[in-house]
């Protein structure tokens, strides 16, 4: 395997009127996870130690068998590489933030972010609002193919 170059990814695009839909990429354990969720008003905490798809249960004999949640996600472990590289060549060339002028109307706003971590560095976020980089939708429609 080459080098894990990411702990976590999560991405978030919407506005405070219709909510903001959500990806979340984490490895843990060995194992690594894509969940979406759209339109969710509350963000999850990609940082609890349960949140968490791929999660090896016992069974009354106290033998292990693997236990999916009936939430929809998408087992990344082999890709893991791959999509920590990808991921981080879109969004290393991003400035920190992209503010521009709000609309009176919120429900007009178009607010987005990334955060993510890199083992054995600082967490980082680049948001912006009404303004964007211009490979932005590259990188959001390369995040949303693992879904399909």
């Amino acid at each position: 395997m080459g080098q894990e170059r990411l702990d976590f990814l999560v991405f978030y695009r919407g506005n405070l009127v219709e909510g903001f839909d959500y990806v979340y990429v984490k490895r843990q354990d060995g194992r690594a996870f894509w969940k979406s969720e759209y339109k969710a008003q509350e963000a999850k905490d990609i940082l609890d130690k349960d949140f968490m798809f791929y999660n090896p249960h016992l069974n009354d004999k106290g033998e292990p068998f693997n236990w999916r949640y009936r939430e929809d996600w998408v087992d990344m472990t082999k890709v893991w590489d791959h999509f920590s590289e990808e991921s981080i060549a879109y969004i290393k060339t991003w400035l920190d933030e992209y503010r521009g002028p709000a609309h009176d109307d919120p429900s007009k706003n178009d607010e987005w972010g990334v955060r993510w971590k890199e083992p054995n560095n600082q967490e980082k976020l680049i948001w912006g609002l009404n303004a964007f980089p211009a490979n932005l939708n590259d990188f959001s429609d390369f995040l949303y193919r693992f879904g399909k």
